[in-house]
């Protein structure tokens, strides 16, 4: 039976960060080698930002530098949080700023680890850290990756989506690696990529700035397993069913209806662009152990 998933801060404030930017030189011995097993550890970067953030673009391009790096060990979320930097604006004060890239989870992960109370940009590594050291400053991801693809995996995951047109199904499959005891959840989001919209870049309103790994949707976020036994070489399959319409039009009365300031203007999604992310994190210090992303449409 198909499950149809219905899920539920005119003055700006410029906070500022030093400016450091990739491309990096790091010494060879800093970086953790292409492990050559079916599943190698992968990093979750959760970067809070917003439209209106004139320094928020900076910490994107960082974010694309690790990127650079690492590859596909690093996968990327951009989290549109505040009612300061990422509200859509009246035409009256700010017309180029009308989009709500907002979502209810974007919101909530906000509150839980407070981030945008110290100003944007900011973010988190795998969230390490918390509750006292997680909030990092774009110039300090880079040290954290460094350090955190050192660690040993306890899981894989693996992503395989069957949609057609709006609807269809998504199966994550975790894969037990050690003999582990803990309390951990699976969560499922949607993000999207090549969204072209306005972004304030210092001083310059950009028009057609691409907007990346901007998180869409939360389908999923429950326990891994009834157990926190867990045995390696056990596997276990979560399939759900998504309806893209549907998810979309949450997105857009949570906008009119429920977000600070919001207009309902947070639709327009594009399916090609949209991607999967699943990743396993210990309930006791929401660390996020693993991560995976595969696109949508494949």
């Amino acid at each position: 039976m198909k499950n149809i998933i219905t899920l539920f801060s005119f003055i700006l404030i410029i906070t500022s960060c030093d400016v450091v930017e990739g491309p990096y030189e790091i010494d060879s011995g800093d970086i953790t080698p292409i492990d050559t097993n079916t599943y190698i550890k992968k990093i979750l970067i959760e970067d809070f930002t917003g439209h209106t953030c004139q320094n928020c673009p900076a910490a994107a391009r960082e974010l694309e530098a690790i990127h650079d790096i690492y590859g596909d060990q690093i996968i990327g979320m951009a989290l549109h949080v505040s009612k300061t930097f990422a509200r859509p604006y009246p035409s009256s004060q700010a017309p180029n700023y009308q989009y709500d890239f907002r979502t209810k989870w974007g919101k909530e992960w906000d509150d839980l680890f407070g981030i945008s109370g110290i100003g944007l940009p900011g973010g988190m590594i795998n969230r390490i850290g918390y509750p006292n050291e997680h909030r990092l400053g774009k110039d300090e991801w880079l040290a954290r990756v460094i350090s955190e693809l050192e660690k040993e995996i306890d899981f894989g995951i693996s992503i395989t989506t069957n949609m057609t047109g709006d609807e269809g199904v998504i199966t994550i499959n975790t894969e037990i690696l050690n003999n582990i005891i803990g309390d951990y959840n699976l969560v499922i989001c949607l993000s999207e990529s090549n969204i072209i919209n306005w972004q304030k870049d210092g001083a310059e309103d950009v028009e057609n700035y691409e907007h990346n790994h901007a998180l869409r949707s939360l389908l999923s976020d429950e326990n891994l397993s009834t157990s926190s036994n867990y045995t390696a070489a056990d596997k276990i399959e979560k399939t759900i069913s998504v309806n893209l319409s549907t998810l979309e039009q949450f997105n857009i009365n949570y906008s009119q209806n429920t977000a600070e300031l919001g207009n309902g203007n947070a639709g327009g999604w594009d399916a090609s662009n949209m991607s999967v992310i699943a990743y396993i994190f210990d309930n006791t210090t929401q660390e996020i152990l693993q991560v995976e992303e595969a696109h949508l449409n494949k």
